[in-house]
C-alpha cells in the first residue's frame, strides 16, 4: 500500500486554527481537502444546507405543472422506482409528497427477475389499462426514450426524474434530473432529486420536507454519491432526522438491526440498515422493503422487517458462495490473464441479485475493475463495480456493440448480454481498461490528512475529528500518521483475526489500537524497533468509558535514520515554506536518502518523509 500526503501551509493551518478555535491537527486536515478558507471551513463543519435553487434542474417547471393538472383532474399518478434503497427510499418520499398535494398516488416497483431495470412497455400498457393519469418515474427513466414514447403513445403522461447519466436523447417529456441542467450540484442521488422536485411543489420550507429526510438520509448514504456539498448537508440532517424518526418501518428495522438510534451513524446505515432494504429486491421483489417505509401500523411493520431480517441473511449466504467461487476461478486463471487491469466473471449459476455486491468485494481484493454475470434468461446479467482512477460508464460505452443494455455511472453500472458475446466482452472491456489504466492506479492509495504526535491523540481530537462526519466517497474518514512510534503489548484477538497494541511516541502513551485482519503480522511488530502507523483515530466505548482508538490500515518499519533526520531538520530550519524545502533538499541529497540530489522531491512525497516535515517545526520552536 502506498502513502500518499500533500504539501500543507503551516502558516495556513495555524491561522485557521486561531479562527476557528481547533487544533493545529483538524486544522491541517481541512487545509489539505481545499478549506483554508475560514468562512468556507465553518460551514463545511456546520453542514449547512446550501438551499439551491430547486427550479434550476432541467425540466422542474414542466413536470409541476404536469403533476398539478393532473391531480386536478382527479387522476392518479403511479410513481415508478427501482428496486435498490434508492430507488425504493425515491418512491416512498415521492407518494408521501404526492399525498401531501392530495394526489391518488400509487406506486410500482419492477422486478429485477422479471422486467429489470428502468421502465417497461408491458408495465406502462398495464398502468395505461388501469386508467393512470401520469407516471413518475424516480430513480430510472433518463435514457428510456422508447419507452417513454411507448407510453405516451398509450395516452400516458410521463415526468421523468433520474440523477443518472442520460443517452445522447432524451425521452420526450419533462425531465427532472441534476444532468444535463443549470443546477449547481450534479451529484444527488435519484431521492434526492425527488426532494428537489418536493421542494419545487410544496416550497422550500414544508414541514414534509423536513419530516422525511430519514428517507433522504437513507438513500444518499446507501447510493454512495459524494458526501459533499448538498448531499452531505442532507446526510448530516437526514441522520439527525433518523434517530428520532416516527416511522413504525424504520424503528422496527433499527431495532432488529440492533442499531441504537443515540449513536446512529453512517456506518449503521450502510453496514445494518441500507443491506436488510436491498435484500428484498436483490433475492425476491422489493415490495416488503417499500411497504416497510410506509407502514403506519407497528404490528405490520414489525412482521415486514422480519422479513426483510429472514432475506438479508440469505442473502448473505448466497454472497459468500457466490464470492469464494468467483475468487476460485480468478486463482486459475492463468498468469497473462491475471494481469490485466480488469477482470470480468461469469458464473450460470450465480444469483443475479448478489453479483453487484460480490463485484464490490472483488475490487477490494484485487484493487480493479471487475464486472460478474450471471446466466439469466433471455440475456445474461451482469453488474460493474470500479475504482477511482476508471470510468466504468465509458468503458461499457466503448464495448457497447457486445450489450443488449448497459447504464450506470462511473463507479457502478449494470449490463444484459447475449451469452455469446461473453467472451469478445471480456477481451475487449480488459484490453480497454489496460490502455486506461497505469501500474499506479492499481496500485492501493492511502490519503494521509496530518501528521500528529502521541499526545496529541486525545478526546478532544476525537470531538473535533468526528465534526466532519458524515464520512463516505468524497469527505472520508480523516486518516493520520504516527511516525517513530514504540509498539508494545502486540496480541491477537481470540478468534485469530485481528491485531491488537498498545502505541507509544515520544515516551507519550497514544492509546490502544487495533489493526483489523492484521493478525499474520503480529510476531513482526513485537520487535524492538520504532514503526510509522497510519489509522484513523475513534472513540472506544468499554465498560461505560470513551478514549481514543487508534484504527490501524498499515503499520511500516521506521527509516533507520529517521530520529537523525529529525534532528537535522530542527537545526535546520528556515522560516516559510521556501526555507522547508530547501532543508528538505539538502538533508535528501547529504544523508543520500535518494539517489541524485535532484530527485529530493519524489522521495519528499512520500508519507513518512512528509511526515518529517511537517513536525520540522514544532521540533525546532521547541529547540
Amino acid at each position: 500500500m502506498a502513502w500518499t500526503i500533500a504539501p500543507c501551509s503551516t502558516r495556513a493551518a495555524g491561522e485557521l486554527a486561531g479562527a476557528l478555535g481547533i487544533s493545529e491537527t483538524t486544522a491541517r486536515v481541512l487545509v489539505r481537502r481545499g478549506l483554508a478558507d475560514p468562512a468556507a471551513a465553518r460551514a463545511f463543519l456546520g453542514a449547512e444546507l446550501p438551499r439551491h435553487d430547486p427550479f434550476l434542474l432541467g425540466g422542474v417547471e414542466a413536470a409541476c405543472a404536469a403533476i398539478r393538472a393532473t391531480i386536478a383532474a382527479g387522476r392518479s399518478i403511479c410513481v415508478y422506482g427501482d428496486y435498490d434503497v434508492d430507488g425504493i427510499c425515491a418512491t416512498a418520499l415521492a407518494v408521501l409528497l404526492l399525498r401531501e398535494l392530495g394526489a391518488d398516488a400509487r406506486w410500482h416497483l419492477p422486478s429485477r427477475f422479471e422486467e429489470g431495470y428502468g421502465l417497461s412497455v408491458h408495465a406502462l400498457d398495464r398502468l395505461a389499462d388501469e386508467g393512470c393519469g401520469l407516471v413518475l418515474t424516480v430513480d430510472c427513466g433518463i435514457t428510456a426514450v422508447e419507452e417513454v414514447a411507448a407510453g405516451r403513445a398509450r395516452g400516458l403522461e410521463i415526468v421523468v426524474t433520474d440523477h443518472h447519466r442520460p443517452g445522447e436523447r432524451l425521452p420526450d417529456c419533462p425531465v427532472v434530473a441534476t444532468r444535463p441542467s443549470d443546477y449547481p450540484f450534479s451529484e444527488l442521488c435519484g431521492t434526492g432529486v425527488v426532494l428537489k422536485l418536493g421542494e419545487a411543489l410544496l416550497g422550500a420550507h414544508h414541514p414534509a420536507l423536513a419530516r422525511h429526510l430519514d428517507l433522504v438520509a437513507l438513500a444518499t448514504i446507501a447510493d454512495v454519491v459524494p458526501l459533499v456539498d448538498e448531499n452531505r448537508a442532507l446526510a448530516r440532517a437526514g441522520l439527525h432526522a433518523l434517530a428520532r424518526t416516527e416511522k413504525p418501518g424504520l424503528k422496527a428495522l433499527m431495532r432488529l438491526a440492533r442499531v441504537d438510534p443515540a449513536t446512529l451513524d453512517e456506518g449503521g446505515v450502510g453496514f445494518r440498515l441500507a443491506p436488510r432494504i436491498n435484500a428484498a429486491g436483490r433475492l425476491c421483489r422489493p415490495e416488503a422493503a417499500l411497504e416497510l417505509l410506509l407502514a403506519d401500523d407497528a404490528e405490520r411493520a414489525g412482521q415486514l422487517a422480519e422479513r426483510l431480517e429472514e432475506l438479508n441473511r440469505e442473502r448473505q449466504i448466497v454472497e459468500d458462495r457466490i464470492l469464494r467461487e468467483a475468487v476460485a476461478a480468478i486463482e486459475e486463471w492463468p498468469e497473462p490473464a491475471r494481469r490485466r487491469r480488469a477482470y470480468v466473471v461469469a458464473g450460470e449459476h450465480w444469483h443475479e441479485g448478489v453479483i453487484g455486491i460480490v463485484a464490490s468485494r472483488l475490487v477490494e481484493r484485487y484493487h480493479r475493475p471487475v464486472v460478474l454475470i450471471a446466466a439469466a434468461e433471455p440475456f445474461w446479467k451482469g453488474s460493474g463495480r470500479s475504482i477511482g482512477a476508471f470510468d466504468l460508464h465509458a468503458a461499457l460505452a466503448a464495448c457497447a456493440r457486445h450489450l443488449e443494455r448497459w447504464g450506470g455511472h462511473r463507479a457502478a453500472a449494470g449490463l444484459s448480454i447475449r451469452p455469446e458475446h461473453v467472451e469478445r466482452f471480456t477481451r475487449d472491456f480488459a484490453a480497454h481498461a489496460d490502455s486506461a489504466l497505469t501500474p499506479a492506479d492499481l496500485e492501493p492509495r492511502t490519503v494521509v490528512d496530518a501528521v500528529v504526535r502521541g499526545r496529541e491523540l486525545t478526546p478532544r481530537l476525537c470531538e473535533e475529528l468526528k465534526q466532519l462526519r458524515p464520512f463516505g466517497l468524497g469527505n472520508p474518514a480523516p486518516t493520520l500518521l504516527a511516525a517513530g512510534c514504540e509498539l508494545t503489548d502486540a496480541t491477537t484477538t481470540a478468534d485469530g483475526r485481528h491485531l491488537r497494541f498498545r502505541v507509544r511516541h515520544d515516551g507519550v502513551a497514544a492509546g490502544t489500537a487495533i489493526g483489523f485482519n492484521l493478525a499474520p503480522r503480529c510476531d513482526w511488530v513485537r520487535r524492538p524497533t520504532r514503526y510509522d502507523v497510519v489509522f484513523r483515530l475513534e472513540e472506544n466505548h468499554w465498560n461505560g468509558t470513551v478514549a481514543p482508538q487508534l484504527v490501524v490500515r498499515d503499520v511500516i518499519e521506521t527509516h533507520p535514520r529517521y530520529e537523525e533526520l529529525h534532528r537535522w531538520l530542527a537545526s535546520q530550519w528556515r522560516s516559510g515554506e521556501e526555507g522547508r524545502d530547501q532543508a528538505a533538499q539538502a538533508i535528501f541529497a547529504d544523508l543520500g536518502l535518494v539517489e541524485r540530489p535532484d530527485a529530493w522531491r519524489s522521495a519528499l512525497e512520500s508519507a513518512a518523509f512528509r511526515a518529517l516535515l511537517d513536525e520540522a517545526e514544532p521540533l525546532a520552536r521547541a529547540a
